[in-house]
């Protein structure tokens, strides 16, 4: 199951007008003695801002996002993705630079992030090259996505990570699984950060790469040639699977639009 993984204080923004309350915070506030989990009515979602920053992948969460969310009431959406960006390579495009600008133009109560689809490479530690999955190139990367995720936070927004999904080459399709630990790990020590694997979605049931999938009744290409990046239907069952999990982790209510699902 593609479990959120929730940061782990309760921890609840000021919502400026908009509805976003974590679950593990009303949890937390809870005065049920229930050993259940305590119900909580969706709450509306009033004035919200939603800014969606990634890669190339990114994009294609963002095209299933709009698709799904865009008539939504009271969502305001705001994508600012980059092509062939990250955060190893900060030379190229100075995420943490251009995400200040967004947070301030944009006020967002939340962030959506996607990266990672181009950071299998070396960075730069104390101006040596350190090749990607080594310790101090681990050490350096950590710091990189706490600073994004304490940017959003700071800013007075939430912010949720989604995971890198399963990929067909398998070399990369390994870095993106630790790119994916990283990120949890992150999230789960960062108040108001959740990290939500995409992973399992997007996989065989024995756990293998799969690139298409029977969609709302029809056998459909959820890959394209190059067994990462989404087909026009794949991005609308990522988008679809992203605003209801949104809707569940901020108690909100999300309704898709046009909900693609892949049948099992």
């Amino acid at each position: 199951m593609d479990t959120p993984v929730a940061d782990n204080v309760a921890f609840r923004l000021p919502s400026r007008g908009c509805g976003f309350t974590p679950m593990s915070a009303l949890a937390r506030t809870s005065t049920s003695t229930s050993t259940t989990s305590p119900q909580h009515a969706p709450f509306a979602l009033g004035h919200c801002r939603l800014l969606e920053i990634g890669d190339s992948l990114g994009d294609d969460l963002e095209y299933g996002i709009r698709h799904e969310l865009q008539f939504t009431p009271g969502l305001k959406l705001i994508q600012r993705n980059k092509q062939s960006t990250g955060l190893s390579a900060s030379w190229f495009y100075n995420w943490p630079a251009h995400l200040k600008s967004f947070l301030h133009d944009y006020h967002p109560n939340l962030v959506v992030i996607m990266f990672g689809a181009n950071d299998e490479q070396a960075l730069a530690v104390d101006g040596v090259s350190q090749p990607f999955g080594s310790p101090k190139w681990r050490s350096a990367y950590i710091s990189r996505v706490r600073r994004i995720d304490e940017m959003v936070t700071k800013a007075g927004a939430y912010a949720f990570w989604v995971g890198l999904p399963i990929a067909g080459p398998t070399i990369y399709s390994q870095g993106l699984r630790a790119l994916n630990a990283i990120y949890s790990q992150v999230a789960a020590s960062t108040p108001g950060v959740t990290f939500q694997p995409m992973w399992h979605l997007l996989a065989t049931k024995s756990g293998n790469y799969r690139g298409g999938a029977v969609v709302n009744n029809v056998q459909s290409a959820l890959r394209k040639s190059d067994e990462i990046h989404f087909t026009s239907t794949g991005e609308l069952v990522i988008g679809t699977f992203v605003a209801k999990q949104l809707a569940t982790v901020y108690n909100v209510n999300l309704r898709p639009e046009e909900p693609a699902y892949i049948d099992r």
